[in-house]
């Protein structure tokens, strides 16, 4: 399909979504929750029982225009199984529940074999198949004030959280690069969590703290092994013995006068399990060293990993019928030594309630820039000087997301989404002349969510 057809598809698509739909009868399909409604009284039923069932279904078509290593149409699709069944009512104790999910995998998306970035370029792209998601207790004190959980679950959805992500496509600002690119096994984290116990405490009213400690590794031992769905394909492990991560979180609540209200966090976590260097041998000899035959070793093991990270996303602007305008910053470092990726930086801006008349749509542009480790630049530089090789040195690689959020009906949305990401990979050759490094991609998607 020409570049100029496809992206006046997206644009059409974009179109369709503002274009008002008739005013709804009561208790029509367009007002209803969930697609099929209540299913003939079952939701009802099992809710005055304490037992609340999901069914989501997100797909997220997609098709690079230009750039990247070829260009060409995918689509990633991901279903969400859930069931949350409050067990205090039946055990006595105020607060208690338990969760399960289970995730069903479809397809592939354009990251990984067409544009070959460090960002998930939408949020369900995953290894494809069935597997458990999370598997856990939880229990909460009046108000909140102290929250325990214990199972199988992430930390992408319980710590460093953006308030704004929801509003964008490319996982990078929900689950930073830096931790799922660094972290053995990509951390527990979607699609594979882990083992894990976490512990929430409200301070004051404005301070809250959070502790965690999971596995080390989510898919357990070998370290370095098979891809992740020979090592856990069903999602059932339960890994105790890949070392250990711990995290810890504060986060603050405030208010600017004029503004509107926000919240800054810091955080750090520290996995204790050794990461491979990525220039020295256990000789001390630079891994470059292979370029010319010279066998250096195998990489030195560096003892544990971390990454400490910062946030603050605020209101900027707010309007009348819950219109506003918010913006979000967020900073992470990690060992250039052991880390592909040593610096991540994003920030953008989120405008919810776009145009009058749709105030649960939004409209959001973000930008994300990861650096690639000073020490991957070198040993590429040494390869090069050694082996008399021209592969570019890599350096940085640069997301840019725009798009728009239309909530068609309480139980659809849809997602026109643009991403533009500049040096792919930090900059890896071109699959067409490894010389040059592959060339910047123009990306465009439509996530469609449904609840069933």
């Amino acid at each position: 399909m020409p570049n100029r057809v496809r992206a006046a598809a997206l644009g059409l698509a974009v179109l369709t979504c503002l274009v008002p739909r008739p005013a709804a009868a009561q208790g029509s399909v367009w007002t209803r929750k969930h697609l099929f409604g209540d299913w003939g009284g079952v939701r009802t039923d099992l809710a005055r029982r304490g037992v609340a069932l999901g069914a989501v279904e997100q797909v997220v078509p997609s098709d690079v225009l230009g750039g990247g290593a070829r260009q060409g149409t995918s689509v990633a699709a991901l279903m969400t199984l859930s069931a949350r069944v409050a067990l205090g009512r039946y055990a006595g104790i105020p607060g208690l529940s338990a969760y399960v999910s289970a995730w069903l995998v479809q397809g592939r998306g354009p990251s990984g074999h067409d544009v070959q970035s460090l960002s998930g370029l939408a949020y369900e792209e995953a290894p494809g198949g069935a597997r458990l998601g999370d598997a856990y207790l939880s229990w909460k004190a009046a108000h909140d004030a102290v929250h325990v959980k214990l199972g199988k679950f992430g930390i992408d959805e319980n710590f460093d959280q953006n308030p704004a992500a929801a509003a964008l496509v490319n996982s990078n600002f929900t689950y930073r690069n830096i931790m799922a690119d660094n972290l053995p096994g990509g951390g527990p984290a979607f699609s594979y969590e882990g083992p894990g116990a976490m512990v929430a405490v409200q301070a004051t009213r404005a301070l809250r703290l959070r502790v965690g400690l999971f596995g080390g590794d989510p898919l357990g031992q070998p370290l370095e092994g098979p891809a992740p769905p020979a090592r856990d394909a069903g999602g059932l492990g339960f890994p105790l013995n890949a070392g250990a991560l711990v995290i810890g979180e504060a986060d603050v609540r405030y208010r600017l006068p004029g503004l509107g209200r926000g919240m800054a966090l810091v955080g750090g976590l520290y996995d204790t399990l050794s990461r491979p260097d990525l220039l020295y041998s256990v000789t001390g000899q630079s891994l470059a060293l292979a370029a010319v035959g010279i066998d250096p070793g195998p990489a030195r093991q560096d003892r544990g990993d971390d990454v400490i990270y910062a946030g603050d996303t605020q209101t900027l602007w707010h309007g009348a019928r819950g219109r506003r305008l918010r913006g979000f910053a967020r900073v992470a470092a990690a060992p250039p030594d052991r880390n592909l990726i040593s610096l991540d930086a994003q920030a953008g801006l989120v405008l919810d309630g776009t145009f009058r008349g749709r105030p649960h749509d939004a409209a959001a542009v973000a930008v994300s820039w990861d650096r690639i480790s000073p020490r991957a630049a070198t040993l590429v530089r040494a390869e090069n000087r050694l082996g008399g090789a021209r592969a570019p040195v890599p350096g940085a690689e640069t997301d840019l997301e725009l798009d728009y959020t239309a909530q068609v009906a309480p139980w659809l949305s849809v997602t026109p989404d643009v991403q533009y990401i500049v040096r792919p990979g930090g900059g890896i050759p071109d699959p067409l002349d490894g010389a040059k490094a592959e060339p910047d991609a123009v990306v465009g998607q439509v996530e469609v969510t449904v609840a069933f």
